[in-house]
């Protein structure tokens, strides 16, 4: 059972591969951009899931929050939503954030680590994984501005981001925290590995963009 549900994931993985990295190579401009025709609440909804460098690290994270149990799992998510509220509201209405590059790198890199330590099934104290939710909040909010936006439109946008971002990282931690089975904790180790080389290879192109500048 645990070899067909390895390979079952690895065809699905290939595909969601072949159709997340190329829309992660360089010359892609509009990675924050709204859907045009859908409401901007939902457009903010689907942010962390439409921006890989969003996807990855929200996954990886919640994935190994998740791998630490009920008990260690609760404060660091709540950690993680208020610092994300925090940061979507500050990004908001005084318009700061980070550099696109530099906040797509430092996202990208943390869901390399997370991925990494996913895939080994790392045991983490309280303090690190409060570290990790607190980190990952201000990195995802800094980085999800939307200085096209004004008004009403700015502040649904932002409100869904922080929905969608921590519904996303809610479901990855309760599915690695309910995966009991050894061949399902063998399954979330390997996502965790599939997601750490995804996210090198979206760093990597990233940083050969330079180069060729």
């Amino acid at each position: 059972a645990a070899f067909r549900f390895c390979s079952a994931s690895h065809k699905a993985f290939l595909r969601l591969l072949l159709a997340v990295v190329p829309a992660c190579m360089p010359g892609v401009a509009l990675a924050h951009a709204p859907i045009e025709g859908m409401d901007s609440f939902y457009n903010g909804v689907l942010h962390p899931v439409l921006v890989p460098a969003h996807l990855l690290a929200i996954m990886t994270a919640g994935m190994l929050i998740g791998q630490q149990g009920v008990k260690r799992m609760q404060a660091p998510l709540i950690a993680f939503l208020f610092v994300l509220i925090a940061a979507l509201a500050t990004t908001g209405f005084l318009d700061l954030s980070l550099p696109e590059s530099v906040g797509e790198r430092l996202l990208l890199s943390m869901a390399v680590l997370c991925g990494v330590l996913v895939a080994v099934e790392m045991e983490l104290s309280l303090m690190p994984l409060m570290a990790l939710g607190i980190v990952l909040g201000f990195l995802l909010g800094m980085d999800s501005s939307q200085p096209e936006l004004q008004g009403r439109a700015k502040l649904a946008i932002l409100t869904g981001t922080g929905v969608g971002g921590f519904l996303l990282i809610l479901y990855a931690a309760a599915a690695a925290e309910f995966a009991n089975r050894h061949w399902q904790k063998i399954g979330i180790r390997i996502l965790g590995s599939w997601a750490t080389a995804s996210a090198f290879i979206v760093l990597a192109f990233s940083f050969a963009s330079i180069s060729d500048v």
